[in-house]
């Protein structure tokens, strides 16, 4: 990281003008996080703001007249600057041989970019810096990492594959029941009724002793569509992605001890989302569609944190395979490495939406369920 350019680790902040009052520079600091601001007038950098010559400026007479005065009034046109090209380890002696916190970076003219911090300097050379947010998704071929701009780990025909398996499952649960009617018809167990033709009986108005058997059988294809999400390979990957991002977001070494002692149940799962829809589908073909949708934003608004814990802890995560653990670390390490050598990296909004990898899940999903629907696949009744 010594020799990377410093643009690659360009921070953009919110600047103040010279006219800008005192009030608004100690509330852009604040936003910031940053102890100096750069002081930009016609897109060139003209100076400096720091935490100090704030609290003195509010500290030395009338804090209200204070805030209403102009930055001008107190910042120091004594500033370090410096141009994108420049190395993370030259920056780093510039910075060390000023002692200052925070530097402007400026184009070839002059004009403002942004700015690079001590931090992110200590960050490069160390090989600390890590995303502020990680996404990732859990396929048959392994872990998907992203942070949005970037990504690692499978490719799209995993996320392809993700998409295929979660909506094959769904329809072998609903052809689990239809097959258990099927066998239970032929044992004559409950003659003279039918349970297949309960099941494919078109409702009739009127709700009866027949559809709420109905709506029993169909109710229990969620419990088998859950143990068999449980019983997939893709289980174990889902875990190790969780645990690869708390351990990178936690700051811990990526080994292969360390991301074992990572927790299963992470709060931004994303496929708990995916399995929100996946519940709608299957309320909506035992209750009606109103109802469904009722049902299952109540589930969302009120309970879907607790919820969506236990659902990861046991039923869409299991304990990850070694094999399975490496393959996260592989992902990990990888999205890391490209964060580091450009953390300021930009995509296009298509990109990113392309990056979060529910495009390619969806697509999979769709296609495996346009083809069975086209040969004639699906449980009779079911759409």
């Amino acid at each position: 990281m010594r020799d990377v350019p410093i643009g690659n680790i360009i921070r953009a902040v919110r600047t103040v003008g010279p006219q800008d009052t005192i009030g608004r520079a100690a509330e852009a600091l604040r936003v910031s996080g940053l102890a100096e601001l750069p002081v930009v007038a016609g897109a060139r950098v003209v100076g400096i703001v720091t935490e100090a010559m704030v609290l003195e400026a509010l500290t030395s007479g009338d804090p209200k007249t204070a805030i209403e005065q102009p930055v001008a009034t107190i910042f120091s046109d004594q500033v370090v600057s410096i141009n994108p090209y420049m190395s993370v380890g030259q920056v780093a002696e510039i910075m060390s041989h000023h002692d200052v916190q925070v530097v402007p970076i400026v184009d070839d003219y002059g004009g403002y970019l942004g700015v690079v911090t001590r931090q992110d300097i200590a960050g490069a050379l160390c090989l600390t810096m890590r995303p502020p947010a990680i996404a990732g998704l859990a396929t048959p071929l392994g872990v998907y990492l992203t942070t949005g701009h970037l990504r690692a780990g499978v490719g799209d025909l995993g996320l392809f594959l993700a998409g295929v398996g979660l909506i094959a499952v769904y329809f072998v649960a609903f052809w689990a029941i239809f097959g258990a009617a099927y066998l239970v018809d032929k044992t004559n167990l409950f003659a003279p009724w039918s349970l297949w033709s309960i099941l494919v009986s078109p409702p009739i108005g009127v709700y009866n002793w027949m559809d709420a058997v109905k709506s029993v059988m169909l109710g229990l294809a969620l419990p088998i569509f859950l143990l068999l999400l449980r019983l997939l390979p893709t289980a174990g990957y889902h875990a190790a992605e969780h645990q690869v991002v708390h351990a990178i977001e936690n700051g811990e070494p990526l080994k292969l001890e360390n991301v074992r002692a990572m927790p299963r149940v992470h709060p931004r799962c994303g496929t708990n989302i995916f399995a929100g829809v996946l519940l709608f589908m299957i309320i909506r073909q035992i209750l009606s569609e109103a109802i469904a949708i009722v049902a299952t934003v109540l589930v969302l608004m009120f309970g879907w944190r607790v919820i969506g814990g236990y659902l990861q802890h046991y039923v869409t995560t299991k304990p990850a395979s070694a094999k399975q653990l490496e393959s996260g670390i592989r992902a990990g390490e990888s999205l890391l490495e490209k964060y580091r050598s450009n953390p300021s990296y930009r995509v296009t909004g298509w990109q990113r939406i392309w990056n979060t990898g529910m495009v390619q899940v969806l697509i999979g999903a769709a296609a495996v369920a346009a083809v069975i629907q086209n040969l004639h696949l699906t449980p009779p009744g079911f759409f």
